[in-house]
């Protein structure tokens, strides 16, 4: 048995339903995240949902650590335990401290997250579990999974681990789900993704507004806070954001069936493992301008549609913005669709995954 193990729901369902669905055949694969009601009725990829209650809002749930501890401890022997993300990978290491069970666990690092970030209380809390990092992963993991070759770099740096490593550039886009684009007369510009500080979303805001006088571009914002996250804008934030007469929000929007409505996709995100929305949007037909970042660049510097900003300098965002707002190049969108379907698929990925539950079963 194979379990999916992560601290959100959301982590499990975006992206790695679609992978389950492609492996089912051959693995059978159960989840161990919260859930609600909704979320158990609603998906019935996974062969069982495991409901692990976790207050996101603390930095530590230490009712959560107990809670997993008795779940994992319900489980057999050499299973495969894969984790998705930092933050969840921290929880498992620590709630399986003195337990005596034997799991083949493997990592899936999709971006080193809050406590990789520049922040005074990020740079607390990466110091203080390291101790518990170095004393445990070496003894507990088998494999971890990178998006790109700087955050495994940074990673195994920080955590001093040993065993093996590889990199598979992103988590699986199910092409046939997406709708892609026809010019608008009107450039409508976008940022999707959570209203957190460390994606960007205020350099966002100042772009919006230093071009608020142009009448022929329309910005918005589709996506919502994580209250749960200390990078997440606060509620009086939210507020202002929602009312700013320079940006349309949008709330959640259903990306496969909406994307295709814009033309420039924005992601002036800090940290990336490898960005699902900067795939969505190119093989969509947006033009993506982004922050010259791992995870980021390797796709624009490979799909060639679109502009990478170095440091997130404002004026740099705008002067790309002035650039097309005449005219998109969208000759080069046929051969980036292409790079997309051939590398980042989610036949691709789950095919790599499927090559290792095999080594590992």
């Amino acid at each position: 048995m194979i379990y999916y193990l992560a601290h959100s729901y959301w982590i499990l369902k975006r992206s790695r339903t679609d992978i389950v669905e492609k492996l089912n055949t051959d693995f059978k694969i159960s989840s161990i995240c919260p859930l609600s009601e909704g979320d158990i009725e609603k998906n019935k990829t996974y062969f069982e949902k495991i409901n692990w209650e976790i207050d996101r809002t603390k930095l530590l749930d230490t009712n959560s650590l107990i809670k997993l501890r008795k779940i994992l401890n319900s489980i057999c022997d050499e299973s495969i335990i894969h984790i998705f993300t930092i933050k969840s990978l921290y929880i498992f290491i620590i709630s399986t401290i003195f337990l005596k069970k034997k799991f083949k666990v493997i990592v899936s690092i999709t971006g080193l997250g809050f406590i990789f970030a520049d922040s005074f209380l990020a740079k607390i809390l990466k110091n203080l579990v390291r101790p518990i990092i170095l004393l445990r992963i070496n003894k507990i993991v088998q494999l971890i999974i990178f998006q790109n070759k700087s955050n495994m770099e940074t990673f195994t740096k920080y955590s001093n681990y040993k065993n093996n490593l590889k990199i598979i550039e992103g988590s699986g886009l199910n092409i046939s789900d997406f709708k892609t684009k026809n010019d608008n007369e009107l450039k409508k510009i976008i940022f999707v993704g959570r209203l957190m500080r460390e994606k960007g979303i205020y350099e966002y805001i100042e772009i919006a507004e230093k071009l608020q006088g142009r009448n022929d571009i329309d910005f918005f914002i589709a996506g919502s806070p994580d209250f749960g996250n200390k990078s997440s804008v606060s509620k009086e934030e939210f507020k202002i954001i929602q009312n700013n007469p320079n940006i349309k929000y949008l709330g959640e929007i259903d990306v496969n069936n909406r994307l295709h409505e814009f033309d420039i996709l924005i992601q002036p995100s800090y940290h990336e493992g490898f960005s699902r929305i900067l795939i969505e949007g190119i093989y969509v037909g947006l033009y993506c301008i982004a922050n010259d970042i791992p995870g980021m660049n390797e796709i624009i510097n490979k799909t060639k549609f679109g502009d990478l900003i170095h440091g997130n300098n404002i004026d740099d965002y705008i002067k790309s913005i002035e650039k097309l707002s005449d005219r998109i190049p969208y000759e080069k969108f046929i051969n980036a669709r292409e790079k997309i379907m051939m590398n980042y698929s989610v036949q691709a990925i789950s095919n790599e995954f499927r090559k290792i539950y095999n080594e590992y079963t």
